[in-house]
């Protein structure tokens, strides 16, 4: 690679996070507005930080990510950020990532504290190292006291005492520290649960944990060493690290969504793990809008896990990129960019190769309970020990489970090229960074310094408009929601009338196939076998072969299928459409009805000298996700016959599921050893009546999720444009009482800010062109 070139580069990056550092605090000697005092406690948690704002939190957390991205630049270090809910199986994908277990696998939150996961090559054994212990220590002694009165009884209403909170309990009334050193996959496993659990004792006791402390990435825990699927590759001048993160919400503690976004802001690229099974799911919707607030300065890659629980009517692979790139997460990942994937299955093949190329056999899987779920994956649920001694089959079978497991890809295309170009993401991540600083405090800067040149009774004027705006905001807000409910009911009346066509279209065609002579042709059966007969009364076929029997079922059932799924198909699409040009429509309207205000502030701003730049914040058009593709697949989900109901077969139990309604009147299909009877007539009434359910959960559906994604959108969109007027308004406040000094502080002052606003104008033309430089780097590197 170009090692002189990057040498230099990592010398400019670093040269202006310094001068970036330098120049906030001198920013921070400023008198500037304090947004915090005007929110709630509750919002000052969850409130975005805007760089025009260069509130005292958010020049806290600008100084943050730049010192954080100082300490990387120094290593080279390319930090990978995971993230995803508890059930997504995050744990189980970084294990399949690294190619060994370095994190444990448990069925409750698991990432209380973010880890880091530092690929060293050479170090075939983890280790974690967790210097900053001493919060966690002052943390266990204030538990111990807390211990003594408190009954074990009383603690187990308000929690869950396993044996590994019940090994911590008695570790922490015994006063035993937690070391600052752990080798080796089991003491790591301790440690991290021992962490996690901390996290929720200390919740049940109602003693705050320390996560204040654990904000700068020096401070938390790091696993070193060797990736199983990086060794023997060429070392390069970079760092590649995995950052596990904890999820929204995760362990009950809500105010872990700030650390998570912080989190997510400081990493060169993120790596979202979603659960195939719950892509629909509000704790998978926390975490892409945890995703989409990071911007697109950050690289986004997705893998979507339990892929191998997918069945005949499930998406396939195209179909899950479509989805998420085209409405999950649309406009911020590429389809390219996302990977379906089984990581349980991936992170065992890989496990087992690795140890029959270093040792020729698997483990005792009494000693390692891995091997025994490796091996009913990979040889099912009847293998025997005996089966673990054919050296030859059960590496076959672990090639077949890797490759079942698709997990090839990403580690070629993500976890390599991440690795050979570990120095460059580095760089890419700091140049990004360096840019979003310059032009926010350019912004900033420049507000202010003409806050102190116009005239004293204009500043008034400005502060008192504002005011007027921000109450014109509401107006409008009101004004602005009547129109989008408006669009919204006229969107749900045409769709209602499209599936009531669509309802219509589908019974006559079924109509069609049940008439007479229909079902004699589907079946390919002679009439010497197939009758209508009186004994059992009109609509029933009655066969004398019990083959036959099935046959028609499964024609039956074959030709039914191919009427719904193509219905299916179509309405999936139409309503894709539709909902797509009511997102472009809601958007216009926000914008047409607060285009009138953004621009009288401006005006008004500039007539006294001001140039303001407020832009109108985004209306995610992820907040709309209708998902109808998957409104369809929850709608004909498969349950269990009851016990005792007659059946003919597998296949009318296949029909029964598909059709969501296990007791459709098949229970009057009579077999006996001599003649095997089917009611077509009541076959045909229920399947009509099926096609109506399924059309009404439709809309019901559909309501629904229009009401809630809409309602959500728009309050983020005021609150953000509100937020945004606040700034504004206490910046000019902060001014007038600055002009309210002798005029040697205001000249001082001023000159003050004039010297930042140039250092900030460096900086940026500096990093535009470190950053044309990266890329040029990035193009000559692609194949």
């Amino acid at each position: 690679m170009h090692t002189q070139t990057i040498f230099e580069l990592s010398q400019e990056a670093e040269r202006l996070l310094q001068l970036s550092l330098h120049n906030l605090q001198s920013v921070q000697a400023i008198p500037m507005a304090t947004l915090d005092s005007a929110l709630s406690a509750g919002d000052r948690d969850t409130a975005n930080v805007l760089p025009l704002h260069f509130s005292t939190r958010g020049v806290e957390a600008q100084y943050a990510t730049l010192d954080n991205e100082l300490r990387k630049i120094t290593r080279l270090e390319m930090v990978l950020a995971i993230v995803g809910t508890m059930k997504a199986g995050k744990s189980t994908t970084i294990n399949a990532i690294v190619g060994t277990e370095v994190l444990p696998n448990r069925n409750r939150p698991m990432t209380a504290l973010p880890t880091l996961i530092r690929h060293t090559p050479g170090q075939k054994e983890p280790v974690l190292h967790f210097s900053h212990v001493g919060p966690i220590d002052a943390l266990t002694q204030q538990l111990q006291t807390r211990l003594f009165t408190v009954d074990r009884e009383r603690l187990a209403q308000k929690l869950e005492i396993d044996k590994d909170m019940t090994t911590l309990l008695d570790r922490i009334q015994q006063g035993d520290a937690f070391d600052k050193h752990y080798l080796g996959a089991q003491p790591i496993f301790h440690c991290l649960k021992s962490l996690n659990d901390l996290v929720r004792l200390s919740k049940a006791l109602e003693v705050d944990f320390p996560f204040s402390a654990y904000t700068a990435i020096e401070h938390i825990p790091v696993i070193e060493v060797e990736f199983v699927h990086l060794a023997g590759l060429e070392n390069t001048m970079g760092q590649l690290t995995l950052l596990d993160t904890p999820g929204p919400n995760e362990a009950g503690q809500p105010h872990l969504q700030q650390m998570l976004n912080e989190q997510l802001a400081r990493a060169s690229a993120v790596l979202a793990v979603l659960d195939y099974t719950q892509l629909k799911s509000i704790s998978d919707e926390e975490v892409r809008q945890a995703i989409a607030a990071v911007g697109k300065s950050v690289p986004l890659y997705a893998l979507v896990n339990k892929f191998d629980q997918k069945d005949r009517n499930s998406d396939d692979e195209e179909q899950v990129r479509a989805l998420i790139a085209g409405t999950l997460m649309k406009g911020n990942i590429n389809p390219e960019q996302i990977f379906p994937v089984s990581s349980m299955w991936g992170y065992l093949a890989n496990r087992a190769r690795h140890e029959l190329n270093l040792r020729g056999k698997l483990p005792d899987p009494n000693e390692q309970p891995w091997v025994q779920d490796f091996a009913e994956e990979a040889l099912g649920r009847r293998w025997r020990l005996a089966d673990l001694d054919d050296i030859a089959h059960i590496h076959h079978a672990a090639e077949l489970l890797w490759e079942d497991s698709l997990f090839e890809q990403p580690i070629r295309k993500l976890l390599h090229a991440a690795h050979a170009n570990a120095s460059l993401y580095a760089l890419r991540s700091a140049s990004h960074k360096l840019l979003n600083y310059a032009h926010g405090a350019n912004e900033y800067l420049d507000f202010r310094y003409q806050s102190l040149t116009v005239a004293f009774e204009k500043l008034e004027q400005n502060i008192a408009r504002l005011e007027e705006d921000m109450s014109l905001l509401k107006s409008c807000q009101a004004r602005v929601t009547d129109e989008v409910n408006h669009e919204v009911d006229e969107a749900l009346s045409a769709a209602d009338i499209f599936i009531n066509s669509q309802q219509a279209d589908i019974v006559s065609a079924i109509d069609s196939y049940f008439k007479d002579g229909s079902l004699t042709e589907m079946a390919n059966l002679s009439f010497a076998n197939l009758q209508q007969d009186e004994e059992f009364g009109p609509g029933k076929l009655v066969l004398e072969d019990e083959g036959q029997a099935q046959i028609v079922l499964s024609k039956i059932r074959s030709a039914c299928e191919v009427i719904l799924l193509a219905a299916q198909e179509k309405i999936g699409r139409e309503l894709a459409l539709r909902f797509d040009q009511l997102e472009n429509t809601l958007t216009r309207s926000l914008h047409d009805a607060m285009r009138p205000i953004e621009t009288r502030i401006k005006e008004e701003l500039s007539h006294t000298g001001f140039r303001a730049r407020i832009s109108l914040p985004a209306f995610q058009a992820s907040t709309l996700n209708f998902n109808t593709r998957q409104l369809f697949v929850d709608a004909i989900a498969s349950e269990d016959l009851p016990m005792g109901r007659s059946r003919v077969g597998g296949v009318r139990e296949s029909m029964s599921r598909w059709l969501n309604n296990p007791g459709w009147g098949w229970s009057d299909c009579v077999v006996t050893r001599t003649r095997y009877v089917i009611d077509v007539s009541l076959l045909h009434k229920n399947l009509t009546a099926h096609v109506a359910h399924f059309c009404a959960q439709i809309r019901k559906a559909l309501a629904a999720q229009v009401d809630v994604s809409v309602t959500a959108g728009m309050a983020t969109f005021f609150a953000e444009f509100s937020l945004s007027l606040s700034g504004l308004q206490e910046s000019l406040r902060d001014s007038l009482a600055i002009r309210q000094q002798n005029a040697s502080s205001v000249i001082a002052l001023r000159q003050h800010l004039k010297q930042c606003m140039t250092t900030a104008k460096w900086i940026h033309e500096d990093a535009r062109l470190l950053r044309d430089d990266i890329q040029t780097l990035f193009a000559a590197d692609q194949p």
